[in-house]
């Protein structure tokens, strides 16, 4: 099936935003949709933007994002028709609660596998259940399917009790080159339906991460554990675990850590047995590999 042209493109995600709109506009007032035709990072775009002093909601995306993060730096690469590359900008008492940005992570990878669900069994296309591998990541099939990055900062235009939030979402939706590795939602659609969209999915997806986000800076993560733990990737395997923030190449060094994922607790921190103890790591200061045979 042929690729969609920019053009194309850009009136698919324009059209996914006037729905996602009508559909959010009750839960979060104010809430601004763009569709941009090229940008560098939609993740950058929107810290900017707070940084000049716009801290209104804001739900972004762009037919071509050029440089793309994401965890550690690393670059996600997003084709026009092949991904879905979209961040959600907002205000939000961020440390108040539990686990802060990193119970967020799993609380946001948590509404996304839901909608995802939700979608596929509605439309009666069979797919797998979306997982979730501890701390940001989607999977299908313990291959790739989505990650998920966070930012956070205080700006003077907003309450000292408040910090800009920004949530970015990247999700393979047309075929990968490395299905070894990666997933993509079009796997499971049906071959003699129309191409799956990346507007289509955007408006699966963002309604559903806008009220997950409001619920979440009301109630934290402790009310979602049990629901994460039903799709935990993780719990029960051998994991490998380095503690070297912004390290790329893990294969070329040895763990710190090795044990059993246990879940994570009502804080988002992963719970892994050692050969002593259980131990409790975080995102921000760790990377977790399943140990390969």
């Amino acid at each position: 099936m042929a690729a969609l042209t920019d053009d194309q493109a850009l009136a698919d995600l324009n059209a996914a935003a006037e729905v996602i709109w009508e559909n959010t506009v009750a839960h979060c007032p104010g809430l601004s949709v763009d569709v941009v035709p090229s940008l560098a990072s939609t993740n950058t775009a929107l810290m900017e933007q707070a940084r000049q002093g716009l801290t209104t909601p804001t739900l972004l995306t762009a037919v071509h994002q050029t440089a793309g993060r994401g965890r550690q730096g690393r670059q996600w690469s997003a084709q026009p028709g092949q991904s879905l590359t979209f961040s959600l900008g907002l205000p939000l008492k961020l440390d108040t609660i539990p686990g802060g940005g990193s119970a967020l992570s799993l609380a946001v990878g948590l509404a996304l596998a839901r909608a995802l669900d939700v979608a596929f069994s509605q439309l009666g296309y069979p797919a797998p259940v979306t997982q979730l591998k501890w701390p940001n990541d989607l999977w299908w099939h313990q291959r790739k399917l989505g990650g998920i990055l966070i930012e956070a900062t205080g700006v003077p235009s907003l309450p000292q009790q408040q910090r800009w939030v920004v949530i970015g979402v990247g999700l393979n939706v047309g075929p990968v080159p490395d299905q070894a590795q990666a997933a993509s939602l079009q796997e499971h659609w049906s071959t003699d339906a129309p191409r799956l969209t990346p507007g289509q999915v955007w408006s699966w997806l963002a309604p559903e991460l806008v009220r997950a986000v409001l619920r979440f800076e009301q109630q934290g993560f402790a009310p979602l554990a049990a629901a994460y733990r039903d799709r935990d990737a993780l719990f029960g395997h051998t994991v490998q675990l380095w503690s070297r923030a912004g390290t790329t190449d893990l294969g070329a060094l040895a763990p710190d850590q090795q044990g059993q994922a246990l879940g994570v607790n009502e804080q988002g921190a992963l719970l892994v047995h050692t050969d002593k103890e259980i131990q409790t790591w975080t995102t921000g200061d760790v990377s977790v590999r399943l140990q390969t045979p």
